[in-house]
């Protein structure tokens, strides 16, 4: 249990790493155009990132 809850968290921030990085890449249009779907993006994954604690804690809790 403990080693799925550990590569759920690492693949989470592997991927927000990525997705950072790769917006700095393309031409300059598409870096304009991209702005509005970074912003959507780290909401995104500020929202998973909290579901995926409470949804941890609650088996933690459950668990103990």
């Amino acid at each position: 249990m403990k080693i799925s809850m550990v590569l759920v968290i690492i693949i989470g921030i592997v991927s927000a790493i990525s997705t950072i990085a790769l917006t700095g890449k393309g031409d300059q249009d598409y870096s304009k155009a991209t702005k509005g779907n970074l912003m959507n993006l780290t909401l995104i994954y500020m929202g998973l990132g909290v579901i995926s604690a409470i949804g941890i804690a609650y088996v933690l809790i459950k668990l103990a």
